[in-house]
């Protein structure tokens, strides 16, 4: 009897190759040429994320500005700020964009009443810390500054840190007039700017390793690529970061800063009513502060006051 033999096929399940693990350098690599070449400053980019809690308060406990900028130590700053207000104890001081404190605390310290405006919850949650650890009563504020109403409070306002670069050119001059309000008449404003004479022109962009304990941006090291991008015709520059952790989650962080000639810082003081004293070197090389009192304004006439 003949036997039928059928060749049999076997069957193979398909194999199924997992997809590689993403690679953070691949990461970064493709978001740098996958990025907008020439972001524009104060629309496409604005601020870093100063509200976050996690942000803020990681930034303000980890920049060490003297490393970062070469900037005098705190106190010597201090020192600058008192011989340029003329602020002598008991004074009602405002220190805007406070920080972690260091300024306040330190005016506090000379026996100065002060008053500090952050917008961070992590910045003001440090600064409370701090002064309480130190025995200071210091009223820390977590507000934007760009909303502060302030009548006739205060004695001194001051923004250092080139604080006004961090402000596009129509937000500061709405934060002036509010400077201008919070002040007494006879009052003094110190404002500190990064001078256009100084930037650098042309772009630069650094890749970079860096460690946890200099980490501004997340937790733990990562590799980073920084960009700084230079506008001629605006005189202001975008700051761009693209960080990979380990986790190989690619984030951006992002800024602008609006650098200054005198002139123009001139010409907004006095608009927002304040009549400039003098500018002097700031608390780094490429830095000016400025210096401005609160005028009073002239008498109406007899005509003026009849209307």
């Amino acid at each position: 009897m003949a036997v039928e033999v059928k060749a049999v096929t076997p069957t193979v399940a398909p194999i199924e190759i997992p997809a590689p693990a993403p690679n953070p350098l691949d990461e970064l690599i493709q978001a740098a040429a996958d990025r907008k070449e020439r972001p524009k400053a104060w629309v496409d980019v604005k601020s870093y994320p100063w509200a976050d809690d996690n942000f803020s308060g990681r930034f303000v406990r980890r920049a060490n500005y003297q490393d970062m900028y070469g900037m005098k130590d705190t106190g010597e700053e201090v020192d600058d700020l008192i011989g340029l207000l003329g602020v002598s104890p008991k004074a009602r001081v405002l220190d805007l964009c406070s920080g972690n404190g260091r300024h306040a605390i330190a005016m506090a310290l000379r026996g100065c009443k002060v008053t500090g405006i952050d917008v961070g919850p992590g910045s003001v949650s440090l600064a409370r810390e701090t002064s309480k650890n130190l025995g200071l009563s210091v009223d820390y504020r977590q507000v934007d500054v760009l909303s502060i109403a302030f009548e006739d409070a205060y004695d001194s306002v001051y923004l250092v840190c080139a604080g006004l670069s961090d402000f596009s050119v129509p937000e500061a001059k709405d934060l002036l007039a509010r400077i201008e309000r919070a002040l007494i008449v006879g009052g003094t404003f110190v404002g500190e700017f990064l001078n256009a004479g100084s930037a650098a022109h042309a772009d630069v962009r650094t890749w970079r390793f860096v460690q946890t304990e200099k980490s501004l941006f997340v937790d733990g090291a990562h590799l980073q690529l920084d960009e700084q991008l230079y506008d001629e015709a605006d005189t202001c520059e975008v700051i761009r970061s693209f960080v990979v952790p380990s986790d190989g989650k690619l984030r951006e962080f992002s800024c602008c800063r609006q650098y200054y000639k005198e002139e123009t810082v001139r010409s907004m003081l006095e608009a927002a009513g304040l009549q400039v004293v003098g500018f002097s070197p700031g608390s780094a090389a490429g830095l000016i502060k400025v210096t401005a009192k609160k005028i009073e304004a002239p008498a109406l006439s007899s005509k003026a006051k009849a209307a």
